[in-house]
């Protein structure tokens, strides 16, 4: 297949999926693996699938986008590897990005999907074979956690990682386990500009390392500027998983004496971790960005991105085609490394 084929193809699902966001009954398929997706994942609803399509149709499968994308890289004609994705599936369809890149590579992605997400991106896949038939060749789905590769990438959480090591060590291959995000507030901003944060908090319930997880603030911060323009947010409260967590949260802060701030729907308090567990979100004071950057800096194998610094408010959960997780090019990786 020549990659203007392959970029139709994309293109075309995405033509697909934009009409099924303004109306679910232009696609009877997608419409009913959301509806199955959320009967299987309590922690998936139709907003944040909403969200997750929204961002891959407008972000990832735009002709234009894949051109330039794609124009990046010299792509030699070499007959095609394996490549294991080994998916995450903390939110929706979040290994369509590294699929992409194994197509576009023009090489076989064997997939192992996430018993958490798996309806919905076998549906979106079997839209886009349906769509060019010759994809077909080029996809493979498995339910082996061993499998035969010439390459992997592997998703997953820092316990898992030991698995994807003794597995996949011997072949080329990108591991990835936690990470998170942070915000940098400076004072200064709009309520706008705080409300578009509550996307990068709230969005996906704070689960995907795209999610903001801490603040970084100004000693003297004022933090009724971010209680009252996160409000717009306060129905998440009424997911029960998400409202369970918030309670559960709560009662252990309170319980080992822990000083925070209650915001009827989420928790502030002052940590110096990284990692915030749902419903809770960590805050650092400083004294000037030189010393946040030095943090930073530190920190970088546990950041995914920084809003307000490399992101802008609002953004975090809508990565561009460049962005890749982890700051690794796969798509040099698979071009070059294998």
């Amino acid at each position: 297949m020549t990659h203007y084929e392959i970029i139709c193809a994309f293109a075309k699902l995405g033509d697909k999926i934009k009409s099924w966001l303004h109306n679910k009954n232009s696609c009877a398929e997608l419409n009913d693996a959301v509806n199955r997706a959320i009967a299987e994942n309590e922690w998936f609803t139709v907003e944040n699938i909403k969200r997750m399509l929204a961002a891959i149709a407008l972000q990832m499968l735009d002709a234009q986008k894949l051109q330039q994308w794609t124009s990046q890289y010299e792509c030699s004609e070499k007959p095609p590897k394996r490549v294991g994705i080994i998916a995450a599936g903390n939110i929706p369809l979040v290994f369509f990005h590294d699929f992409i890149c194994v197509i576009f590579s023009k090489n076989i992605a064997v997939i192992k999907f996430s018993s958490k997400d798996k309806i919905l991106p076998e549906c979106v896949i079997g839209m886009l074979v349906e769509i060019e038939p010759q994809l077909k060749n080029f996809i493979e789905i498995t339910e082996k956690k061993s499998f035969d590769a010439d390459a992997v990438i592997a998703t997953g959480n820092d316990n898992t990682l030991k698995f994807f090591q003794e597995k996949f060590e011997n072949i080329p291959h990108i591991f990835r386990k936690n990470r998170t995000s942070f915000a940098i507030i400076k004072g200064d901003e709009s309520r706008e500009q705080i409300e578009l944060l509550g996307e990068d908090m709230f969005s996906f319930f704070g689960l995907g390392c795209r999610n903001v997880s801490k603040l970084f603030v100004p000693c003297d911060y004022d933090f009724s500027k971010i209680i009252g323009a996160m409000e717009k947010f306060s129905h998440i409260k009424n997911h029960e998983p998400y409202r369970n967590a918030y309670i559960y949260n709560r009662a252990l802060l309170a319980i080992n004496g822990k000083s925070f701030i209650d915001n009827n729907f989420w928790l502030l308090t002052e940590n110096f971790e990284n990692f915030s567990p749902v419903s809770v979100v960590f805050y650092e004071k400083y004294s000037n960005l030189v010393s946040v950057k030095k943090t930073f800096f530190n920190e970088y194998q546990h950041i995914q991105c920084i809003v307000n610094c490399d992101v802008d408010f609002g953004k975090s959960q809508q990565p561009q085609l460049t962005d890749y997780a982890d700051g690794t090019d796969v798509m040099h990786f698979l071009l070059k490394q294998i």
